[in-house]
């Protein structure tokens, strides 16, 4: 089974945006003492005071000028240093520890962490947000704020081991699971490719998602699609992917569930699926629309694979060349529609390399009876030479002249014919000796006529 590659961004595109990291501080002012208080319900945790106030303030405000709230149109507020100041002052203050309590502490670090984060300084963004876990009591909202950056941040840098534990933390902390946590937990383990805690955890996904009667998301769905390729278990990538169409139907998803029923040996759901795909306009390269009319052809829908052909010249995708007229010649033999069949296999000759493009041309304008352009298209056939079978083409070309009583071509045809091949000997010994008893019988009813006439 051909093997998925799974990007992380494909699932997970990281939320790490200022908001996220550093809830405490974004909200000044009363936010943040209704903040506080709505954790005091849960958390008994120490005041923050004024002085500590200002000084985080400040300290955001070099930061991040537009993080602070104000009035619509009411300009930003003019900082006193860069980012890197403000860490320098922050760093100071936790210096002079005497005095604050955990919860100043913690908010200090959530904020030097906002810095960090700003000057892109991941390391030390990690560090700030654990020693944020270290204080002694502080609110619940910061801690798992701080959890959460924690987890992105260790997938972020491919540590999924790490992002793991702090996900259970965190996770610990929640009445409700959020599945879209859940869903990074599982995307983690398949990044160390330990395929079966991720499947069991994308499941549970999809329970969470039942339970809470939310929708699933399309990489949800895909991880379970990816898992159940990597345990070879096609069954249920084919499941999954037909559930995931449904509500996602996008090329990719058509293609690999082709892909899956030929696998299973289904093939006319693998055509199925293929056709649907090209129905909704996602096969627009000239390589796909060939391979449809010639899976068409094969499983016996002659029509459809010229229809799909077609549809591919006039759109300029599929280019007119001797193989793909060739390709539309064939579909139209079989389905029947001679003409257009003699049609393509005319414009095929204006590209043909060898014979054998001429050859069957003349086939085709002999089976609709017009034996006079069948001898003309015989002829290039031999001229342009490298067929498959010589001697089939003099044998049908005398049977073309033949038609058209030009006895001695035809004659000369058949014995061309045996010549190419000892096989063709005793047919076209038949077709000699008939014409020459047709050319007696000829000159004999001539003769009589003429006798008739004096």
């Amino acid at each position: 089974m051909k093997k998925i590659v799974l990007l992380t961004a494909v699932f997970w595109a990281l939320p790490l945006i200022v908001g996220n990291l550093v809830p405490g501080v974004v909200s000044m002012g009363e936010s943040v003492q209704a903040a506080q208080e709505a954790d005091r319900k849960t958390r008994k945790v120490p005041a923050m005071r004024e002085r500590t106030y200002k000084k985080l303030s400040e300290a955001q405000l070099m930061i991040d000028p537009d993080s602070i709230p104000r009035e619509d149109g009411e300009p930003a507020p003019e900082p006193n240093g860069t980012p890197r100041d403000a860490i320098r002052m922050l760093l100071d203050m936790l210096n002079d520890t005497k005095g604050l309590n955990s919860y100043e502490m913690a908010q200090i670090w959530n904020t030097l962490a906002f810095g960090y984060y700003t000057i892109e300084d991941l390391p030390n963004t990690i560090r700030a947000y654990e020693n944020i876990l270290k204080q002694g009591t502080i609110t619940e909202a910061l801690e798992q704020s701080a959890l959460r950056a924690l987890f992105q941040l260790y997938y972020s840098e491919g540590d999924y081991r790490k992002s793991i534990d702090y996900i259970d933390r965190f996770l610990a902390l929640q009445e409700t699971l959020d599945p879209n946590v859940v869903f990074i937990k599982a995307t983690a383990y398949y990044q160390m490719e330990q395929f079966d805690p991720a499947l069991r955890y994308a499941l549970d996904v999809e329970k969470l998602v039942v339970e809470q009667q939310r929708e699933m998301k399309e990489n949800w769905w895909y991880l379970q699609v990816v898992l159940y390729n990597e345990k070879n278990d096609v069954d249920n990538v084919i499941r999954v992917l037909e559930t995931l169409i449904k509500n996602f139907p996008k090329k990719q998803y058509w293609m690999h569930l082709a892909g899956m029923y030929s696998e299973k040996g289904l093939d006319d759901k693998s055509l199925s699926a293929y056709y649907a795909a090209y129905i909704q306009g996602f096969l627009q390269k000239e390589t796909e629309i060939v391979m449809l009319s010639q899976r068409l052809l094969g499983a016996g829908n002659p029509y459809e694979a010229s229809q799909v052909l077609e549809k591919g010249f006039k759109s300029e995708v599929v280019e007119q060349n001797e193989k793909n007229l060739r390709l539309l010649a064939t579909a139209y033999t079989m389905a029947q529609e001679t003409n257009r069949a003699i049609d393509a296999w005319r414009d095929a000759t204006r590209y043909a390399e060898d014979g054998e493009t001429y050859y069957r041309l003349a086939q085709a304008l002999a089976q609709e009876d017009r034996h006079k352009e069948a001898v003309e298209a015989y002829i290039n056939a031999e001229k342009k030479g490298e067929v498959r079978d010589e001697a089939d083409v003099a044998f049908w070309k005398g049977i073309s002249q033949m038609q058209l009583e030009r006895w001695d071509d035809a004659t000369k045809s058949f014995r061309d014919a045996q010549k190419l091949d000892k096989a063709k000997e005793k047919q076209a010994r038949q077709y000699i000796r008939y014409i020459a008893g047709e050319k007696r019988r000829q000159e004999e009813l001539r003769k009589m006529l003429e006798g008739v006439g004096e």
